[in-house]
This record gives structure tokens, C-alpha cells and sequence, in this order.
């Protein structure tokens, strides 16, 4: 069997259709169709069931996909592991850093790293919600720093570090809502949201508004601005709102019949590797520091 016979049947299993594996590989449906096809043969037993509306794996498959992850998952290491033995010190870290949770402890282990490590170009991105996930997932960056939920261990392969946590709570303009009011009648005034990634989760469930009209916003400080001119209202970082709500210009909305103010955690999190550059292991070093503190002082 060959290499990339496995990732594509990985990327059909993860995108459950041959349409979305091929433009996922940029493949045609064919000739991924044939290749499923050949390693079939090749290993003696089917690997997808094709009498259901979308493709799903055999019982056979399920047990021989899991090892085929396992392999993957080790070519990837290989191949990373050869490019920073050629290159010495990684050419390139990459960050991806949500905006809601900004803080001056994590910037300043960042700003150490990178002063530490000149000759490296630091990258940092942020925008949709719960895109540091999917960006570490896909290898996009290495290192992720976001809101956390335990199910977001069952994306990947990840660890990750406890680093703080924020309260959220439902923000409007001062003086453009009641300060208490039903969830029902929270509805009826319309809903200002971060865009979300395109991580394979029902983040519906995580969401406060249902039938509220909807504005979706790319950057939580375009968000802070539309909340100013009185657009609407949003569950938004209490701290990342502090100055504007002492200054009298944001309020907190309270509901009377249910909760409205949430903790969440955040964490710095990777993809678990064997082998990690020296600047990202300079970096998980001093997160792993400040987890300790922060979960002593929990």
C-alpha cells in the first residue's frame, strides 16, 4: 500500500464525501474513487460502506483507519523533524491568538520568545471563533492560544496548558437596553457575533441567542465599535469591556430568568509531538510555568 492511498481515505473519512475529500486534496472524485479502490484490493477487505447517503467506514475500516491515522500522524513528525534538522532553529513560528482572551502574561512570554529567538519570524493571527483550534489542527500554526472546552481534545491529536480564564457576560451600549430583562425579550433586540471556524462542531450549543437577528463580525474590536454605536448586543470578554463599561459608554445586561455570565478557560495548546523545535519548547516551557501558577491560585 502506498502513502497516499491512507490520506486519502483519511481525508474522505474526515470530510464523510468524496466531493469534499477531493476538494479538500485537489483531486478528482475519480481518481480518489479509484485509488480507495486499489488499496481495497491490495489489502483483501472493503473499507467504506457505500450503501448509506454518505460514506462511512466498515467495521474492518474502522479498526484499519485508526492505525492509518497512527502512520499519518508519524509521517507528519518525520517530515518535521527533517525540516528543522536541515534548517537548524525553526525559519518560522506561527501563533495563532484569539483576541477575546488577550493578555499581558501571555504577551510577554511570547515577546520574550521572540527576543530570544531574532532570527526566527513570529507570525500571529487571530479572527473567527475558535479558529486557533482548527488552525492547529490542520498545522496551520504551532501554537494556539483560545477559549477552551474538553471536547475539543476529541479534534486531534493536541496537549495543552491551563493558562487563565475570563468571564464572558451579554454587553450593550449604555442607555439602548434595560439593564434586566427576560431571555425571551433578550430575543427580540438583535445579536452581535464573532464569525465562527470551520471546525466540525456544533457550536450552536455554545451559543446564547436562537431567534435574535444576527450581525457577524470578524474582529472582537470592529465588534467593540458596533456595540458602542448601539447595533445590538453581545456576549463579549467582561474585562476586554471593563474601561468602556466604567466610563459609562457599555453596560452589562443582566437576565432575570436565566444565567448570563459565564467563566471559560483558556489554554495554550499544540499538536502532541514527539519532536518539537527549540522555540517551541522555549515557549511551552514558560506557559507551562505560568499554568502551574494559575492553577495553584485556582
Amino acid at each position: 500500500m502506498k502513502l497516499n492511498q491512507l490520506q486519502i481515505l483519511d481525508a474522505i473519512v474526515q470530510s464523510a464525501s468524496l466531493s469534499g475529500a477531493a476538494l479538500k486534496l485537489h483531486k478528482t472524485q475519480p481518481a480518489l474513487t479509484l485509488a480507495i479502490k486499489n488499496l481495497e484490493a491490495k489489502i483483501g477487505f472493503e473499507l467504506l460502506d457505500r450503501t448509506k447517503y454518505r460514506l462511512q467506514l466498515t467495521e474492518k475500516g474502522r479498526v484499519f483507519h485508526r492505525e492509518a491515522q497512527e502512520l499519518l500522524h508519524a509521517n507528519d513528525e518525520l517530515a518535521q523533524l527533517a525540516k528543522e534538522l536541515a534548517l537548524g532553529n525553526e525559519p518560522q513560528f506561527r501563533i495563532c491568538y484569539e483576541q477575546i482572551c488577550q493578555k499581558q502574561s501571555y504577551n510577554e512570554i511570547i515577546s520574550n520568545t521572540f527576543r530570544l529567538f531574532k532570527r526566527t519570524e513570529f507570525n500571529l493571527t487571530s479572527g473567527k471563533r475558535f479558529v486557533s483550534l482548527e488552525q492547529v489542527n490542520s498545522g496551520q500554526v504551532e501554537l494556539g492560544i483560545g477559549p477552551w472546552f474538553d471536547l475539543f481534545h476529541a479534534t486531534g491529536h493536541l496537549e495543552s496548558l491551563p493558562i487563565g480564564k475570563f468571564n464572558i457576560g451579554i454587553i450593550a451600549a449604555a442607555n439602548t437596553f434595560p439593564k434586566h430583562i427576560t431571555f425571551n425579550e433578550l430575543q427580540n433586540y438583535p445579536c452581535l457575533a464573532m464569525f465562527e471556524s470551520d471546525l466540525n462542531i456544533d457550536s450552536d450549543k455554545l451559543s446564547y441567542s436562537k431567534g435574535s437577528a444576527l450581525m457577524k463580525i470578524d474582529d472582537v474590536t470592529n465588534l467593540k465599535s458596533f456595540l458602542l454605536q448601539g447595533a445590538g448586543w453581545a456576549m463579549m470578554n467582561i474585562d476586554y469591556c471593563a474601561p468602556e463599561i466604567e466610563a459609562g459608554l457599555l453596560q452589562q445586561i443582566q437576565i432575570n430568568d436565566r444565567e448570563d455570565e459565564f467563566g471559560i478557560e483558556v489554554r495554550a495548546f499544540r499538536r502532541d509531538a514527539i519532536h518539537h523545535g527549540p522555540v517551541a519548547r522555549s515557549i511551552w516551557e514558560q506557559f507551562k510555568v505560568l499554568s502551574e501558577a494559575y492553577v495553584n491560585d485556582r
